[in-house]
């Protein structure tokens, strides 16, 4: 487990795209059709805390490292006609470590990125992905070009049915230990109140309670690159660790609940076990690796217009 990294899921595209695959295209109409815009847009914010888990920090030191994650995501969605949704936005990302004095791991990773990419269909039942994040990935405020980097992923859903859909994909990221990871998922209802929502970073199965309220129980990978500062391995004496990239890793394990209030807002909760969690400096070979897991509990909320 010591390896695992995080793979990526080419989620299932907009709505609006899955539900006219596979629907005729009349290329000759009899009138030209009128010229017609659409813009809608998805917003995302998430707040977790972790509690303290026992963590290596480098020879045959440990302590407790605890954590808080915060997120925000706003993606907007313009579409002329009926041609390819483009997708523009940003991205922002935090986490915060409660660590152990003189501890070698960095106390904050942080990116800020935009979001530029397009949903397509391709032939009659693939809708297809293509996404860039380019940003800043780095470990404070501060927003320096060594931060600069672009990941992206390429992906597609194939429409077998309304039931079941299989989901393939690339994610690229060339400061990552390994920088393409393939990746495949699917997700089946099998049965009127049953989902297996088998798609990475948060493969879950889910069950349909009532029409606003779903229950869930699954896990979820969460992976990010970013430079530490030019001074961070001088101050613990460690020069090497200078300006190094450290890749950060956690696997969860958890249930809860999704409300959706309104038509276009949902609230989730949930709760669970960190059982693994990972700082790896993998060009300098240093590493922070948990030696026992903790609780957590999350917080998100979700439009879509």
């Amino acid at each position: 487990m010591k390896r695992l990294i995080r793979l990526f899921s080419a989620a299932l595209l907009a709505s609006g795209s899955i539900a006219s695959a596979g629907e005729p295209i009349t290329t000759e109409p009899s009138e030209p059709p009128a010229s017609t815009f659409k813009l809608s847009y998805e917003a995302d914010a998430t707040y977790e805390y972790v509690g303290g888990a026992k963590t290596r920090l480098g020879g045959d030191r440990e302590g407790r490292v605890s954590e808080q994650y915060s997120a925000a995501h706003l993606v907007l969605t313009p579409q002329w006609n009926s041609g390819i949704l483009y997708r523009v936005g940003f991205d922002w990302q935090r986490f915060s470590f409660g660590l152990p004095s003189g501890a070698p791991l960095p106390n904050t990773l942080q990116s800020f990125s935009a979001v530029i990419g397009a949903d397509f269909q391709l032939f009659d039942s693939w809708l297809v992905r293509v996404e860039a994040q380019p940003g800043f990935y780095g470990d404070s405020n501060d927003l320096r070009g060594r931060d600069f980097n672009v990941p992206f992923i390429i992906g597609g859903s194939y429409i077998a049915s309304a039931e079941l859909q299989w989901v393939v994909g690339l994610s690229i990221d060339v400061n990552r230990r390994y920088p393409v990871i393939p990746a495949i998922g699917v997700r089946w209802q099998f049965a009127d109140h049953w989902t297996l929502n088998a798609i990475l970073p948060s493969p879950r199965l889910e069950y349909a309670w009532s029409k606003g309220l779903t229950l869930f129980a699954g896990g979820e990978v969460r992976d990010s690159t970013c430079h530490v500062r030019s001074d961070f391995g001088t101050d613990l004496g460690k020069p090497r660790l200078n300006n190094a990239v450290v890749e950060y890793l956690e696997v969860r394990a958890g249930a809860g609940l999704s409300w959706k209030a309104t038509k276009e807002l949902s609230v989730e909760l949930q709760g669970g076990y960190l059982p693994y969690r990972d700082f790896d400096f993998h060009r300098t070979g240093d590493n922070g690796e948990t030696q026992s897991g903790a609780p957590y509990g999350q917080l998100s909320i979700s439009a879509r217009f």
